[in-house]
């Protein structure tokens, strides 16, 4: 699992973040998240803008190490 926040791809301030086991699952609830609360920058987006975001957020992803699952208490 990894973790990504908004803010890390573009999304300024927002708080919004995404846990996601693969790139395909955390791009969707991205996807989901950005038409409600960044329906402006979606609304702007080109073709050109939207192949700079992709390659950003691959390279985030990749970046972004796993969560290690909290320790379970006994």
């Amino acid at each position: 699992m990894k973790t990504i926040k908004c803010s890390q791809i573009g999304g300024e301030n927002c708080t919004f973040e995404v846990t996601a086991e693969t790139m395909e699952e955390a791009k969707g609830k991205f996807s989901e998240h950005a038409k409600v609360a960044h329906a402006e920058m979606v609304a702007a987006a080109t073709p050109e803008s939207t192949k700079k975001w992709n390659e950003m957020f691959e390279k985030t992803w990749a970046a972004a190490g796993t969560d290690t699952p909290a320790a379970s208490a006994e």
